[in-house]
């Protein structure tokens, strides 16, 4: 065991080398601080994945938009456009805000990305639809529409041809583009919110939103998951790798690393969870629970692809909380 444990101690991975040193990985974000100075990053990949992309969401948007019109669906709050724009802004404002911080005070972009934008991201989309949900407006066709709308955000502002003619864009996304993700970084921030969306959404119409079924698995991937990788690299000394979904050409492939010390807060975030949810349980259930899923989720984090834990936490999550819930 101690010989195990001294071979992860030295595990080195090479897409993961910048951050062999503080100096090291500085010296090499100000060299090409937006990843157009190298010419070995395939852009063409990208430019095809947003070409896909952008026609199924807008197909999706204009979808809804005929149907309210037509009077099919009843029509979403207009109120909704204004706030989710609002949050946009905020959200490029914090973008901005975090990459000033990144370039001036030398603050690691995976840090900034996790413990300042990831959760406003992430969140912003389930918060303003379960503020119309309270308002009374149907939650299916705004978390469809949040979720379209959310995406081509994601485009407009990521994209690598949008980012070049737009200096604040390029500047801004500093904050979120991670040294080892270059250039997938969009590639992988999309496929995941497709994924998650692919399995949360299931749950949200059986269920609605508030349910403790989503609302967990969601809180231990935003908060666990979210301090894993910023204690992985601060304090991790116990590495072990894992692969992408598509990297260099090939899928399930690529050299990005992990540790136990990060995987140990999705471990931690599942307990403190749950007990904030422990009068929604019998007693059974929630023993149950404390017993098996925080291992079920730390696993499932470890074993998920690099950039794609999240839907791996919500499928888990989701299944083992509505199979307890229905049969223990």
């Amino acid at each position: 065991m101690k010989k195990k444990l001294a071979e992860m101690r030295k595990l080195e991975s090479a897409t993961m080398k910048a951050h062999s040193s503080r100096e090291i990985y500085f010296e090499t974000l100000e060299k090409d601080p937006y990843g157009f100075n190298n010419e070995s990053y395939n852009w063409k990949g990208e430019d095809k994945f947003i070409l896909v992309s952008s026609f199924f969401y807008m197909a999706g948007i204009f979808t809804l938009l005929y149907l309210e019109f037509t009077g099919y669906i009843p029509s979403i709050n207009p109120t909704i456009y204004y706030i989710f724009f609002f949050a946009v802004l905020i959200e490029l404002g914090g973008k901005a805000v975090s990459a000033y911080a990144v370039r001036t005070y030398k603050i690691k972009i995976n840090y900034v990305r996790k413990l300042v934008l990831r959760p406003w991201r992430k969140l912003k989309i389930y918060i303003i639809s379960l503020f119309f949900l309270i308002q009374g407006t149907d939650a299916i066709q705004v978390i469809l529409m949040l979720f379209f709308l959310d995406q081509m955000k994601t485009i407009i502002t990521e994209w690598n041809v949008i980012r070049k003619k737009i200096p604040f864009l390029a500047y801004a996304f500093v904050s979120w583009d991670r040294l080892e993700d270059r250039p997938y970084t969009l590639r992988y921030d999309m496929l995941e919110d497709i994924l998650r969306f692919a399995v949360y959404f299931p749950f949200i119409i059986l269920f609605g939103k508030a349910s403790v079924i989503i609302m967990i698995p969601n809180l231990i991937n935003e908060f666990g998951d979210g301090l894993a990788e910023p204690i992985g690299i601060r304090f991790g000394k116990h590495k072990y790798r894992t692969r992408s979904l598509w990297y260099d050409g090939k899928f399930w492939n690529g050299d990005f690393q992990r540790s136990l010390e990060g995987s140990a807060m999705v471990f931690l975030v599942s307990f403190i969870v749950l007990f904030m949810y422990q009068d929604l349980f019998t007693s059974a259930q929630f023993l149950f629970s404390l017993l098996v899923l925080p291992i079920l989720m730390t696993v499932a984090e470890a074993f998920s692809p690099h950039t794609n834990d999240g839907p791996m936490l919500a499928l888990v999550g989701c299944g083992f909380l509505w199979l307890t819930l229905n049969f223990i």
